[in-house]
């Protein structure tokens, strides 16, 4: 993941990163600024998934999928570490 300043990191989620996250945060997509602010602030994986958890638990209502808060963690991380 590139480090970015302040500045750089509010161009970047200006331009695309907004768009780019919501497309890639499926169900989670409500919640896009609170993934954003641990993407930002480069997060382990751990902490991602454990958001991701809590979104889903207490934001969407959804029962617990520890699996596919992972499979979306992964696929976000993945995308950010080249974004």
């Amino acid at each position: 993941m590139t480090a970015r300043s302040a500045n750089e990191w509010r161009k970047f989620w200006r331009t695309r990163g907004e768009r780019e996250l919501a497309g890639l945060l499926d169900e989670y997509e409500p919640c896009a600024t609170r993934v954003a602010t641990l993407l930002g602030s480069r997060a382990p994986r751990a902490a991602l998934v454990a958001e991701l958890a809590r979104i889903r638990a207490h934001e969407l209502g959804l029962v617990a999928d520890a699996s596919r808060d992972t499979e979306v963690a992964e696929r976000v991380l993945a995308w950010f570490d080249v974004a």
